[in-house]
């Protein structure tokens, strides 16, 4: 779901529940103990930090969309190697913020999303600008599915359904998202917490980390399921899977847990107005800031360039980067730009 109809929608409904309160149907989709991101209804960023409906109207009333265009057609990529083992890793951008992973024998996608259109029932939201960069016929067989949230533009119900009919792969999501799925006949659904950690094998662990966004599917379900990011422990490396986030202090703490990362997958895009978009998308120089903070070694570019979310256009957030990396000291930084449907070998 792009952030402009989530903040609109959600707008809306908090302006009626202020006014209406008692008439307010509103269900969680989690039931737990209370933390200091869950206060036993809705999650909540730490600190907390959210947008009101007058800065929604002042976003909507000065909106400069970027240029995107109708549609840009392009061959897809070669199908990725059915394995890659030993000490081997590789990385293959698909498109915004699917990425397949290849290391130790496993085979990892994240946020998955194959359909034309992400939004309810595929009938309304964005739709996408250009073709998947790898068919789905060509994957490889997938072991194992990241979900880092429930916006339509990352938990894709029609990508998934493939996914389980073809694969049947491990999920691992956030809290609240396991009824969720559980209800559409998914039965392989992990959910974990910020700092939850789940075994995928002997010596793989996928370890559940904070990040800064919101989460909802409609108006009655406004955080309440979990947003987060993902580290993913080998004994030949560390995967940072960074999901949706704005910038703030979780980065540096995930690195002072977890670094050295080899490889982290970090959002670019979705991310002008950036007074107005900055509390849930990180700019391209902050993923920059974001690398370093969590010990990257090597990072790749994600959420961009797919469909259309805030105003930034469709090459603006890549060549933000390139600025970026251009006038940073260190020019030795490796945060790659992958064209969709590119692969690479992870250093």
């Amino acid at each position: 779901m792009s952030t402009a109809f989530c903040e609109t929608v959600w707008a809306v409904a908090r302006a009626k529940e202020i006014k209406y309160n008692k008439f307010v149907v509103w269900k969680s989709r989690y039931r737990g103990p209370l933390s200091d991101h869950f206060d036993g209804q809705r999650f909540h960023n730490v600190p907390r930090n959210s947008h009101g409906v007058r800065d929604f109207v002042k976003w909507v009333k000065d909106r400069k969309p970027g240029a995107w265009p109708r549609f840009r057609d392009a061959e897809p990529g070669p199908p990725p190697p059915r394995t890659v083992s030993g000490a081997d890793w590789r990385v293959t951008f698909v498109n915004h913020s699917t990425v397949l992973v290849q290391l130790e024998g496993l085979n990892i996608l994240t946020d998955p999303v194959w359909s034309d259109r992400v939004g309810p029932m595929g009938l309304a939201g964005p739709r996408r600008k250009r073709p998947p960069g790898i068919r789905f016929r060509d994957l490889p067989t997938i072991h194992l599915v990241l979900l880092s949230h429930d916006h339509f533009d990352h938990l894709d119900l029609p990508t998934l359904k493939q996914l389980r009919s073809v694969f049947d792969p491990q999920i691992v999501t956030t809290l609240g998202n396991r009824n969720y799925l559980e209800q559409r006949g998914f039965e392989r659904v992990v959910e974990l917490d910020w700092w939850d950690r789940y075994a995928i094998n002997a010596s793989i662990i996928a370890h559940c980390v904070p990040a800064q966004h919101f989460s909802g599917r409609s108006l009655l379900d406004r955080d309440g399921s979990l947003w987060a990011g993902f580290v993913v422990e080998t004994p030949t490396g560390r995967l940072y899977f960074a999901g949706d986030s704005g910038y703030g202090p979780h980065f540096a703490t995930i690195g002072e847990r977890f670094g050295p990362i080899r490889l982290s997958l970090i959002p670019i895009g979705a991310y002008r107005p950036e007074w107005f978009m900055g509390p849930v998308h990180i700019s391209p120089r902050e993923a920059l800031r974001a690398h370093d903070d969590v010990r990257s070694q090597t990072s790749v570019a994600i959420h961009h360039g797919t469909f259309a979310l805030a105003d930034d256009g469709e090459l603006e957030a890549v060549e933000e980067l390139e600025r970026a990396l251009s006038e940073a000291p260190d020019q030795t930084t490796r945060f790659w730009v992958l064209a969709e449907g590119r692969g690479r070998s992870v250093p």
